[in-house]
Parts: C-alpha cells; structure tokens; sequence
C-alpha cells in the first residue's frame, strides 16, 4: 500500500449533489470532476428564497447545506485550529457531507482550509498524534506559530515532514522528520488519530499533480483513517520501519525522537494566520507562489 493506492481506492465511491436554486449554478464539477460527485440541478420559482443544496449516495440522503454557503468551498477562510470560527464556519459542515470524495482540484487555499479542520479537531481533543506531511519543510517557515501552538497542547503528540530543504527553529512538543522521499515531497495529508476516539479521526490526504493543484480526498472514516495512520507511523515516522529509509538525512531534524523540531533556522516565524510565502505552498490568493503548503488568508 502507498498514499497513491489510498487514492485510487476512493475513486469508485460516488455522491450525487442536487442544486435547487432559480438558476443553473457552476463549479462544484470542477472541483470534483464528474467521475466522482454528480451535479444535478432543479429549478426554483423565481420568488422563491430558499437555494439550498443535497448532498446523497445512492438512494441515501446525507444532507443540505444552503446555496449561499457552497461560497465557502471556493474561497474558504482561514482560521487558527481551536478558533471558534472553525467549530461554526459552513465549511466544516461541508466537509463533512462531502468526506470520502475524491476531488479533482483543489487549490492551495482549499487544502489550506481542510488541513485546518484537522488540525483544529485534534487541538480540541487535545489528546492522540497529529501527523503533518509539508512535502518540504520550508513550507513549514510560515507555519511556525500555528505549529508552536499545536505543540504546547499537552496530551498532543505532533509529528511533521518534509524534504529537508530548511532548518526548522525549535518547535517544543513537535517532532520533524526530515525525509528524502518521493511520497512525502508530493504528497500533502493531515492525518489525527482521535486520541482513542473514533468520532475525532480524520484524515486528508492528495497529490500534486499540477502546481498549485491537488488530486485527493478527506475522510472520517475511523477504520480508513488508521490505516492511513498506520501507514504513515511505519513508513515516515518509524523511518527503520520503511524500506531504505536508513540514510541519516531520513531521520528526525537534531536528533532521533527528539520533541524539537529543527536547529534553530532563521525566519521561523512566518504569519501564524496562513501558510504564505515564497518557500511555502503558494501565494496570497492560494496561486502558485512557490513549492507547497503554504497561504495568506
């Protein structure tokens, strides 16, 4: 099993969405693709106030969502994990209906903004191992106060990766792994184990397949996301678990299993509302400003 099989294992799973509003409404094909979301309209008189949105697979009805706050899966805001604003922001309710869907582009600020969900669960719960792949780890220089804030949770185990292309400056309570690894340089995922709760597990996880364009899906599927989990700790984590991954370069930046996160490299305090900046994943308006995992709101 890679993180590509995991992909590729989701993409038979199908949802239909229905769009009731007085006029045709676009995008969410392009987000998702017609091979894994069906887009259905149905027309509203023209005085009738209420667009909303279904969300069901098969003859299994999952949910509805008004019209107006599909707005947030195109541009959704970004918000510090244990913010209020995440526990009630429409997006979270849309990832919810629309988990164990493959999407087929999501830009830079939309995997911003699902990462946050993650990532917010697991500071809420404040118990378990949060797993943050950066696919290099220059992308985490703008991230270095929203993760240094993660890490003082106690009860929180964080684990981040990345090609070793930056020097982290010490994050207590987060452990970095550098990594010379195809996977975990093209690969973006957030994974929480749920710290023994099955409610709190979630996982996201997709490919680069373009710049600033990714290839994936989220779930909250407790049994999908340990074995995510799973795969993750013995290949990335437990690098001696991984096939040649013994190089030194391979293991955790100042030291094996060390709780800091690097050797004090300069610029580490990147805008801790964002992961903006050259070096990250993208640019201010989730364009491609650089290599990976990066926005400014």
């Amino acid at each position: 099993m890679t993180l590509t099989e995991f992909i590729r294992e989701m993409e038979d799973r199908r949802k239909t969405v229905t769009v009731f509003a007085r006029r045709p409404q676009f995008g969410l094909g392009k987000v998702f693709g017609p091979r894994h979301v069906a887009i259905e309209h149905e027309r509203l008189p023209p005085d009738d106030p209420e667009e909303f949105v279904t969300v069901s697979r098969g003859d299994e009805f999952l949910g509805s969502i008004a019209l107006s706050s599909l707005v947030s899966l195109d541009a959704p805001a970004i918000h510090e994990p244990g913010s209020s604003d995440i526990a009630e922001a429409d997006f979270r309710y849309l990832l919810e209906l629309l988990d164990d869907t493959v999407f087929s582009s999501f830009d830079r600020r939309q995997m911003l903004a699902t990462s946050r969900e993650i990532e917010d669960r697991a500071v809420r719960a404040g118990k378990g191992t949060l797993h943050a792949g950066f696919q290099r780890l220059s992308a985490l220089r703008d991230q270095t106060e929203t993760y240094r804030a993660i890490g003082r949770v106690a009860g929180l185990d964080v684990h981040v990766y990345g090609e070793p292309d930056w020097d982290p400056p010490v994050l207590p309570g987060v452990t970095v792994h550098g990594l010379l690894d195809d996977e975990v340089r093209d690969t973006w995922f957030v994974a929480y184990d749920g710290g023994g709760n099955d409610l709190s597990k979630c996982a996201l996880l997709a490919q680069e397949h373009a710049p600033g364009e990714f290839y994936g899906f989220w779930t909250y599927d407790p049994t999908l996301v340990d074995r995510i989990v799973d795969y993750v700790e013995g290949s990335f984590t437990h690098v001696s678990d991984g096939p040649d991954r013994s190089d030194a370069a391979n293991a955790p930046v100042n030291g094996g299993g060390c709780e800091s996160g690097g050797g004090g490299g300069s610029g580490g305090d990147g805008g801790n509302d964002g992961r903006g900046g050259g070096d990250g994943r993208g640019g201010s308006d989730g364009s491609d400003g650089g290599d990976e995992r990066s926005e400014t709101p």
